[in-house]
């Protein structure tokens, strides 16, 4: 039953160099992106952000395999790395799982983040907007924006609003680029 499953989700070439989408399983014309450049292999989809393995990676694995005329023996197969424990980074506030801004970024930096640029797109003393780009080493970029104002942040840093604005942006596009669906502790209001 595995193999027919596998048979059934599409997989296609991406918009950048080692780059494959695999069809959803459950959620036809739903793809998730898996890297994949012959010593590294990720997906986007949650098994593996939580496990660092899932049935895309076989199915991309297999698809390589026959371009290439064939899957090689054993010990050149491409392994996934071994599990990390994003775990620690969710934090539990009033019953609910929240994921912490310090584990996005360790999130992206296993995925190849290469770069994080944030900036003001509107900026007063009542309201602050920021916008906010990830650009990762397989050539995937993602954007988001977010806003802050004195009275949707916790007291304690109600004078550098415009701060928690930049950091609700980068939080929010990390989330996006690992495909990530818990909210960001910094996202909260107060």
């Amino acid at each position: 039953m595995e193999v027919e499953h596998l048979t059934r989700m599409s997989v296609r070439s991406g918009n950048a160099p080692n780059l494959y989408e695999v069809e959803s399983e459950t959620e036809p014309g739903r793809f998730y992106q898996v890297f994949c450049n012959g010593t590294l292999i990720k997906c986007t989809c949650q098994g593996f952000i939580h496990n660092k393995t899932c049935k895309h990676l076989k199915r991309v694995q297999d698809f390589i395999a026959g371009q290439e005329g064939g899957r090689e023996e054993e010990e050149g197969m491409i392994v996934p790395d071994p599990p990390s424990t994003p775990s620690k980074w969710v934090k539990q506030i009033h019953g609910r799982d929240f994921i912490t801004y310090e584990g996005l970024l360790a999130l992206a930096h296993e995925q190849g983040l290469e770069r994080m640029t944030a900036w003001f797109t509107q900026l007063d003393d009542k309201l602050a907007v920021a916008a906010a780009e990830v650009v990762f080493k397989d050539g995937r970029v993602f954007y988001e924006m977010a806003d802050a104002t004195p009275n949707n942040v916790n007291a304690q840093v109600k004078a550098h609003f415009p701060r928690v604005a930049l950091t609700r942006a980068k939080a929010r596009v990390l989330r996006d680029a690992l495909n990530i669906g818990l909210v960001s502790i910094e996202e909260l209001e107060e």
